[in-house]
């Protein structure tokens, strides 16, 4: 079959490698280059984990799990750090109640550490009393921008062609045929096309009025102040914070110091407009939220990266085909947790318009769901 992949992001990506790898001629569209720092699949790193207070999205990544790591065999390359994983907070809060649940279901192991032990394990966490660690040691993370590339570098030894600097305009029907139009003016038809275009989805598909939002979102990397070996992948895992919202990581070996963000409300932004400016805020909160909780940070700032979130009101997926178009199926809304899925959604993108349906149920993933509500 022939192929159109608009997007070349996380999921766009793994979508290339899988249909060329299989056989079929691709086509990926990039409007920017692959790796750019416009969407949401730049930088060093994402948190890759089971954790999760949803049954679904937990299975789901016992699916996701071997296919990052046939990635990064094929790859040559370091793109998984396993780490371990902490869910920090009371241990009646919600998400860790919920994960811990999610967990026991299907029969993952994990670790419920007292204030105490997580001072003997990680002793650059504090937790106050009353607090917990829901330790899970098969978290870590992922390398993004190099697994977007690994993706597209793969992708084309197997045969894709990816149209770099090539903007998407519209995807209509020529019969029963789908087209692709680009602003340069050249069309185009195939068997047929995904869509996984992330911040652009709802103006390329307008009238659809998609549950979709965009929000602006800032990572911060503070420096260490002491024992900077406490802060390294092999003693300090990646971490969530439930009360407020805030996650983060080990030193990734590429920028100095340790990077963590806030998983709260951002702006709402227009992607063609927005300038991806740095706001000082940003750091501020950062540093006020590592003050108590992990000490040995300073409230130097060493880098800073701006990101986009494109937002589903309840942080669900949109896996759709889109009505009215021939074999034009649609994957978005990854909400700011999706990246570490984007090698399995690729692969349920690339059997959807290929026709290898997924084996799980994701009618709650479908565009009615989200009308119904």
């Amino acid at each position: 079959m022939k192929i159109a992949v608009v997007g070349v992001g996380g999921t766009g990506s793994a979508a290339c490698r899988h249909l060329a790898k299989a056989g079929h001629t691709v086509i990926g569209y990039e409007r920017f280059t692959p790796g750019h720092t416009r969407g949401s699949s730049h930088g060093e790193s994402r948190i890759i984990r089971y954790t999760y207070p949803d049954r679904l999205f937990t299975e789901m990544m016992g699916d996701a799990y071997p296919l990052w790591d046939e990635l990064q065999e094929e790859a040559g390359e370091e793109l998984f750090v396993r780490c371990g994983g902490l869910v920090l907070g009371r241990p009646d809060d919600p998400l860790v109640a919920d994960s811990r649940d999610a967990l026991a279901a299907v029969r993952l192991p994990y670790e419920e550490l007292s204030p105490a032990a997580i001072a003997d394990r990680f002793p650059a966490i504090h937790l106050r009393d009353g607090e917990i660690g829901l330790y899970q040691k098969d978290s870590g993370f992922l390398r993004s921008e190099r697994c977007v590339l690994a993706n597209v570098r793969l992708a084309r030894r197997h045969g894709a062609t990816i149209r770099e600097n090539t903007e998407v305009i519209e995807i209509a029907a020529y019969g029963d045929t789908p087209l692709v139009r680009t602003g340069d003016g050249h069309e185009e038809t195939f068997d047929g096309v995904l869509v996984t275009a992330g911040a652009w989805m709802g103006k390329l598909f307008r009238d659809l009025h998609l549950p979709l939002s965009v929000e602006r979102r800032q990572v911060v990397y503070l420096d260490i102040d002491r024992h900077p070996e406490r802060f390294a992948p092999d003693r300090f895992p990646v971490w969530i914070n439930t009360e407020p919202f805030w996650y983060g990581f080990p030193t990734d070996g590429v920028i100095a110091g340790c990077k963590l963000a806030s998983h709260i409300e951002g702006d709402r932004v227009d992607p063609d407009i927005d300038l991806r400016q740095p706001e000082e805020r940003a750091i501020v909160d950062a540093v006020r939220f590592a003050q108590h909780r992990f000490p040995d940070l300073s409230d130097r700032c060493t880098a800073t990266q701006v990101c986009l979130y494109t937002n589903t009101p309840n942080e669900d997926f949109v896996i759709d085909r889109v009505p009215g178009l021939p074999n034009v199926s649609l994957i978005s809304g990854c909400s700011g947790h999706g990246f570490k899925f984007t090698v399995l959604l690729g692969k349920i993108g690339a059997g959807m318009v290929t026709g290898t349906p997924y084996a799980r149920d994701l009618s709650r993933f479908t565009l009615k769901s989200f009308l119904s509500d």
